[in-house]
């Protein structure tokens, strides 16, 4: 009913729990129970760096805090998994082909990592998801879909960059093509018009004149030349003898091949003259054109003249009627691209107001788990939110605007005095940036840099809210989590990890460390005790109330050399092994047991 490990086996390489024994793989077998599982030793004898290997084998969360972080990576690897050792894990019900961390999602705590993790306002907000049991699958939800649109509106953020630039692309033609149609009509007083088409004219006819002209001069000479042809003298007629029959006899003067040779060639004639004449006549109408050219542009620059133009700016005549002939086709683009940035921007804002709707009912639902907690914990733990107080996203934002004035505007703002993006963008739009404290100057470079696409971006940013855990001290005030000792961050964040509906398996190094028996006793025990059955805990542990007050199920007690780490008994605490196995090694032995008894006077 829920996931579980329940042994491991790490084979050879190097490792500190494989390696080579007598030329074998040497293997080591951890056995562990589906409830709670102890693990025990002296220093050195390999309890965290069987954590930590495993940690790092399932692809398990690594600890936020570096330094923490180094340590559990340096065990993990250098000594647990030193020279590729074999690691196989037997987690019943799981697809054993599966990866590791599916078949085994373990969520791990490393030594200190509990302390600095309240620090961590993410990890904390993750433990509050999964406190209350009817909020956990909405809170889930949400979460994804805020960040879906977080990315969505990410995305968006480019894809209407690059429209606006397109947009504003398309503008420029506009105004480019527009400007050179208001330039021709500057012009159209001084009878340009009439010159343009004069010089459409003359060009047309001039090219009619080349095109003719290269067509027909070849078809004129051949003409010619077969006129020439048809002179050549015909042979003499021959005469028939009395033999030759009628139907082979030729008539010739039916045929008068000269008068019709002579006939040809003389149209032959008349066609070639008439086809220069014809071209004779246009070449005279294109040199017409020409002449009315020339006169309109002498009548036109006279004119110009007088309008106080010279003679130059007929020159750009040809290039601003291209340009204005294009207008209409950019105009079209420009009112085309405009109604679709128009669309996507509205768009933009239904997605920034589905976000703000969503984490309004994203903050009422952690209201109602902080309502529980309260009631869980009779008052001595509570929770307070803190809007957009996570201002690492907009600070980065700012600090890319390289804006004189702006760093240091916000630097001297205090944390409760940094505004969030939205209200940034209200502030910028209605011309109100004092009220967010920015001097006169430095509202007016930033209006200047924070362009329209700059503002998508402002817009589309996200600060997450902070969830500021407080426990209540004997005098009855709260104290946040971070002005607390490191013990009470560990007891108030171990506190809610164990109240939580979360199923993965839970493992733990030395969470005594920072706490007392007092809490571990009265909080700890019986939170592992209503776990049972649900829940895998493991904890490697120094202290025997965990291990015996908390009813371990299994007990793992590891012994090391210098360079190799076992498993010197496992078992129940039933057992007289497991039983002698934990005196010795958590309560000091015997005889130290026994001299607690007679100072207690148990």
């Amino acid at each position: 009913e829920h996931p579980w490990l329940k042994e491991v086996t790490v084979s050879g390489g190097a490792s500190f729990f494989g390696g080579m024994e007598s030329g074998e793989p040497r293997k080591t077998r951890f056995r562990f129970s589906p409830d709670l599982t102890c693990i025990v030793g002296g220093s050195m004898t390999g309890k965290s760096t069987l954590l930590d290997g495993l940690r790092l084998h399932v692809g398990a969360t690594l600890p936020v805090d570096e330094s923490v972080r180094g340590q559990v990576e340096s065990r993990g690897r250098n000594v647990f998994a030193a020279g590729s050792p074999e690691v196989t894990l037997d987690c019943p019900g799981q697809d054993p082909a599966g990866p590791p961390g599916g078949r085994w999602p373990a969520q791990f705590f490393a030594q200190n990592e509990l302390q600095r993790l309240s620090q961590d306002g993410a990890a904390v907000e993750n433990i509050l998801a999964r406190l209350i049991p009817s909020e956990v699958q909405g809170i889930g939800e949400r979460g994804a879909a805020l960040k879906n649109l977080d990315e969505d509106l990410d995305n968006r953020v480019s894809e209407l960059k690059s429209l606006y630039n397109s947009v504003e692309e398309a503008e420029q033609a506009c105004h480019r093509t527009g400007k050179a149609r208001q330039e021709l009509e500057v012009f159209s007083e001084a009878g340009v018009d009439r010159l343009r088409r004069a010089v459409r004219d003359h060009q047309s006819w001039e090219y009619t004149a080349r095109t003719v002209q290269g067509a027909l001069e070849e078809e004129i000479e051949e003409i010619v030349r077969s006129a020439g042809a048809l002179r050549i003298d015909l042979p003499p007629a021959g005469r028939e003898t009395a033999s030759t029959s009628p139907e082979h006899s030729v008539d010739w003067e039916k045929l008068d091949l000269v008068g019709r040779r002579h006939e040809i060639v003389e149209r032959l004639e008349e066609v070639a003259h008439g086809i220069k004449k014809w071209l004779d006549d246009i070449r005279d109408v294109s040199s017409k054109m020409s002449e009315r050219e020339a006169a309109v542009r002498v009548e036109v620059e006279r004119a110009l003249a007088a309008l106080g133009h010279d003679a130059g700016v007929l020159k750009e005549i040809q290039e601003l009627t291209r340009r204005a002939s294009l207008f209409p086709d950019y105009k079209k683009l420009y009112d085309a691209q405009r109604a679709f940035l128009e669309r996507q921007e509205k768009r933009f804002g239904d997605l920034l107001e589905e976000r703000r709707t969503l984490l309004e009912e994203q903050r009422e639902a952690f209201g109602r788990v902080a309502q529980g907690i309260e009631q869980e914990f009779g008052g001595r733990i509570r929770v307070h939110r803190i809007d957009d107080a996570d201002s690492r996203p907009l600070a980065d934002f700012l600090m890319r605007l390289r804006l004189p004035g702006v760093k240091s505007w916000w630097e001297n703002l205090g944390p409760a005095e940094r505004p969030s993006p939205n209200r940034l963008v209200a502030c910028l739009g209605a011309g109100s940036l004092a009220e967010v404290g920015m001097s006169n100057a430095v509202q007016e470079r930033f209006r200047e840099g924070v362009t329209k696409s700059k503002r998508w971006e402002l817009a589309a940013l996200r600060c997450p809210d902070t969830y500021v855990l407080e426990l209540r001290m004997d005098d009855g005030s709260y104290r946040p989590l971070n002005d607390l000792s490191g013990g009470q961050r560990v007891s108030v964040l171990l506190s809610l990890l164990l109240e939580t509906t979360d199923d993965r398996p839970l493992v733990i190094d030395q969470p005594e460390d920072e706490l007392d028996n007092r809490f571990l006793s009265e909080t700890v025990l019986p939170a592992l005790k209503k776990l049972r059955g649900r829940r895998q805990v493991i904890v490697a542990t120094h202290n025997a109330n965990v291990v015996v007050n908390g009813d371990a199920d299994m007990v793992i007690q590891l012994d090391a050399t210098a360079h190799r780490g076992r498993v010197a008994c496992a078992g129940a605490i039933e057992e007289p092994a497991t039983r002698d196995a934990i005196v010795r090694t958590v309560d000091g032995g015997e005889e130290a047991f026994r001299l607690r008894r007679r100072k207690y006077g148990f």
